[in-house]
């Protein structure tokens, strides 16, 4: 049997990076989530959809695609901007779950694709990674900010009565937001990155006490 069908292999490999299998321990943080949930911050799905909203507009997500960017550019020092990205987390345990996934992610990509990528925090990692084999940068960050936006909310199924309808049709109503901030970021760099997601900060700051915790953060 003959196809005309034309696969993109660096679309294939983006998605097994970015897939829940990946082994990078993602099942095990919560971005502060948990946190928001304890406080009643986050209680149905229109608050969950409210609160990640803001994560990616004005924090954490935004941020991320911004490094991913940095780190695609021809000879970007890595080095430099794994410390200015280490610098800006506004929590323990927000660098913490940057730092851990991100040796996971480098340690598995160099050992199957034969790579010798450093230590990074992950969005570093994946733009790292992702710039080895040319991808296409508005690929790459657009995935990473939908595959963002999938764990966290799995996240919340786990912590809050959300079924799985709900929960699909949060991460379908977010998928315009991932890729306005996909055009958004393209001209933006380490500068340009900043937070306003202050209440998703304080949930990090404070999870770290939480008691009867289900998440490292």
């Amino acid at each position: 049997m003959s196809t005309n069908m034309a696969i993109d292999g660096n679309l294939l490999t983006l998605s097994q990076w970015l897939s829940p299998a990946f082994p990078l321990g993602a099942f095990t943080y919560s971005h502060g989530l948990e946190t928001a949930i304890d406080e009643g911050w986050i209680h149905d799905a229109v608050s969950l959809q409210d609160w990640l909203e803001d994560v990616l507009e004005n924090g954490s997500g935004r941020n991320d695609a911004i490094w991913i960017r940095a780190a695609m550019k021809d000879g970007a020092d890595l080095a430099g901007l794994n410390a200015m990205a280490r610098a800006y987390a506004p929590a323990v345990e927000r660098m913490r779950e940057a730092d851990k996934q991100g040796a996971a992610f480098v340690k598995t990509v160099n050992a199957v694709w034969v790579t010798s990528l450093p230590d990074l925090v992950l969005p570093l990692a994946l733009g790292a990674a992702a710039h080895t084999r040319r991808m296409d940068r508005d690929t790459v960050v657009g995935l990473y900010l939908n595959a963002f936006v999938g764990n966290l909310v799995s996240a919340a199924q786990r912590l809050m009565p959300l079924g799985q309808t709900p929960a699909q049709q949060v991460m379908s109503a977010l998928t315009p937001l991932c890729l306005r901030l996909t055009v958004a970021t393209r001209k933006l760099g380490p500068d340009d990155v900043w937070s306003n997601a202050f209440l998703s900060d304080i949930a990090a700051m404070k999870h770290e006490t939480l008691q009867h915790r289900l998440f490292q953060s």
